[in-house]
């Protein structure tokens, strides 16, 4: 099945990646750089899963998710940081993100999260 993924990142070379692998397992990617670009896109579109840098350069993407949550954006939340450990995991699940990726991360791995994510809601059209 396919989604309606939002990739928030500000790096370009890892949107062109990350949006190319998505695209190629069949799913329709929307891209924001910032925080309160993609604020705007989860309220314009039917997004069913949203990937979002915890290091953007407006907000911290926490401040971006828990945003989305009082926006009422009930899909899918995957954070990719840089960042490691218990307590950045528990910040970002705080904020409202359904699981954590490390970079590097393989393509082929976020594919599969964003699949098990986005199976495991019910999706609103």
């Amino acid at each position: 099945m396919a989604f309606t993924v939002l990739v928030v990142e500000d790096d370009p070379d890892l949107v062109h990646v990350m949006s190319s692998a998505l695209g190629r397992a069949g799913h329709d990617v929307l891209v924001a750089a910032t925080g309160a670009r993609a604020l705007e896109v989860v309220q314009s579109y039917v997004v069913h899963v949203v990937v979002t840098d915890r290091g953007l350069p407006d907000v911290d993407g926490t401040q971006a998710i828990a945003q989305m949550r009082e926006l009422g954006y009930r899909g899918a939340v995957l954070v990719t940081s840089g960042h490691a450990g218990p307590e950045h995991e528990a910040a970002c699940r705080a904020a409202g993100a359904d699981a954590v990726l490390g970079k590097p991360f393989r393509l082929a791995e976020l594919v599969q999260r964003v699949v098990d994510l986005a199976g495991g809601r019910e999706l609103v059209a």
